[in-house]
């Protein structure tokens, strides 16, 4: 294929340069010089086909040569001449002819060739219209090669040698001197007719280029069948014409310092996208601490509330205080000299129903405070939030999630909270075994009172007894004894009353802080539940940065993949 190492430098440059340009899409990076619309039009250089022009005199066999190098029927051949004004071969989606002057028609063709190549089929030197070559001295500047087709019926031909003579200086690198129809003459001839034409060249532009005997009508012989590279298209002359067109093509100085300059420019714009993703990479580990500070004013927040049960400790207290105050007077109910003697022949559920009441009370008392609490700490969450919401929205440039939405009121939180709190009061409570002690007091206090009626009945019960015999005065003595320990057991059963009533508020009063103590552990992790909760409103955040983070990985990877091509095609240049 001709030029094939120039075509794979270039389709290999054109695939880093596009992955190039979409790395720094996605990186946010200027795309400077290989941009569309980009000054100087960079881009252009690897899409730009290889454009050929062939000329000669009528029926020199230009279109047929054209056809022969690239092994298709490109342009129409006649006996007659064909070709009358300029054609412009090039690639397109429907095949059409458009005049676009009287000296130049635009022939589109589906070829695959044509997308690398453009050819331009001039009509003949001697021909009347001179204005069709005019087109080609305009073309010119634009023009990679240009072949100069001579017969072997006549080499010499004065028209085209003078349009030779007549170029510019600075292209006679792109001239490629063909001579066709070698099949029709002796090789000892060809070598008289090429030593001729160097001869003119010499003359004409004062240096002798190389000069290539070919046969089209060979190489189409050749390119017609399984395989090109046959004795016959060696013969032809084509191959060692094509392998000085690769090279002219492959070393074109313009063509491998256009591709240079996209080369540069791809260097260049992947060095910008170095520095944004470093800029990046440094900008997203500041989000992320920016995310550790406002998640450290969290904890600190959190730790403060938590703290803030030492506060709470005299609250609790009072509640506490406040319940056991209540069972103190049902204890004094329940310990009057009425109920204290009838306690003597029935169960007394009284330590049992004081323990329950005071139970219930304080933990009804504890739920209803933790639930004020709870409200405070919704309120404290929500006016920390709100600080942190423009924060959020400024530096990371995303919308900070609802606050109510996101936490759902903390239904779940506030639940934990309080019936975590009334759990933790009904343990402390009982933890404290005012049931056992109760029992204990209230059964040695009525054990005294049994004693003591016991002992009146003996006495009374003797007291009868001596009557009945009718000792008097003894029995008088008897039953004065049995009333005066009646009455003192009494008096004694209304102090011991007192005594165990004080007693009930004094260990009352020592639980206090037992109590409250007792709760600390279950209130600090209520708090720290709340903003546990809170928390996840960080979560979208956080999953942004990250994703953010993520992202840099892969475009590191394409970085690292295109900056080694990049080094590999230099090679190529």
């Amino acid at each position: 294929m001709i030029g094939e190492r120039y075509f794979a430098t270039r389709a290999r440059l054109s695939a880093v340069v596009e992955g190039v340009r979409k790395l720094a899409g996605e990186t946010g990076t200027e795309l400077g010089a290989l941009a569309e619309d980009a000054e100087g039009g960079l881009l252009d250089a690897l899409r730009h086909p290889v454009f050929l022009a062939v000329c000669g005199e009528v029926n020199a066999g230009k279109s047929s040569f054209l056809n022969a190098l690239f092994g298709e029927e490109l342009c129409p051949v006649n006996v007659l001449p064909e070709t009358k004004t300029n054609h412009w071969y090039l690639a397109g989606g429907r095949e059409r002819d458009v005049v676009d002057s009287p000296e130049l028609t635009r022939c589109v063709r589906r070829s695959r060739t044509l997308l690398r190549f453009n050819c331009l089929d001039t009509p003949g030197t001697t021909s009347s219209q001179r204005e069709q070559l005019t087109v080609l001295r305009d073309w010119l500047p634009d023009l990679d090669l240009v072949f100069f087709i001579f017969p072997v019926s006549n080499p010499w031909g004065a028209a085209t040698w003078d349009f030779i003579a007549n170029l510019p200086p600075q292209f006679k690198d792109k001239l490629i001197l063909v001579l066709q129809q070698k099949d029709e003459r002796s090789e000892k001839d060809l070598e008289v007719m090429v030593g001729h034409m160097k001869d003119l060249a010499i003359h004409k532009i004062g240096e002798a280029p190389d000069v290539f005997p070919v046969s089209a009508k060979l190489a189409l012989e050749a390119g017609r069948g399984e395989e090109r590279r046959t004795r016959i298209w060696k013969e032809s002359g084509y191959e060692t014409l094509e392998n000085f067109v690769s090279s002219k093509i492959n070393w074109s100085f313009a063509r491998r310092q256009s591709l240079r300059n996209v080369w540069d420019a791809a260097s260049q714009l992947l060095r910008d996208i170095e520095d944004r993703m470093e800029s990046r990479r440094r900008m997203l580990d500041a989000d992320q601490g920016f995310l550790r500070e406002i998640e450290l004013e969290v904890d600190r927040e959190r730790e403060r509330h938590a703290r803030k049960f030492a506060e709470k400790f005299s609250g609790l207290r009072e509640v506490f205080s406040e319940q056991a105050q209540r069972a103190a007077q049902l204890l004094r109910a329940r310990t009057t000299l009425v109920r204290s003697v009838g306690s003597l022949f029935s169960k007394d559920e009284t330590p049992a129903e004081i323990e329950k009441g005071l139970v219930e009370a304080v933990k009804r008392a504890v739920e209803a405070q933790s639930r004020d609490d709870s409200e405070e700490l919704v309120e404290t969450c929500r006016a920390h939030w709100l600080t942190v919401i423009p924060r959020v929205e400024e530096r990371l440039e995303m919308p900070a999630p609802d606050f109510d939405r996101g936490t759902a009121g903390f239904s779940e939180s506030r639940e934990r909270f309080s019936s975590g709190l009334g759990r933790a009061a009904r343990s402390a409570v009982v933890a404290q075994k005012f049931r056992g002690m109760l029992d204990v007091q209230m059964e040695a206090r009525r054990e005294k009172l049994r004693r003591a009626i016991c002992f009146c009945l003996v006495v009374i019960s003797l007291s009868g007894g001596l009557g009945a015999f009718h000792l008097h005065w003894p029995a008088v003595f008897m039953l004065v004894v049995g009333l005066v320990v009646l009455i003192v057991a009494l008096v004694q059963a209304k102090r011991s009353a007192r005594e165990l009533v004080d007693w009930f508020e004094e260990k009352a009063s020592s639980c206090r802080v037992p109590f409250s103590e007792a709760l600390a552990e279950d209130y600090e992790d209520g708090v720290r539940g709340f903003f546990v909760e809170y928390a996840t409103l960080f979560e979208d955040i956080r999953r942004h940065v990250a994703k953010l983070k993520m992202k840099l990985k892969p475009q590191l990877d394409q970085w690292n993949d295109h900056f080694l091509e990049l080094r590999a095609i230099e090679q190529d240049f």
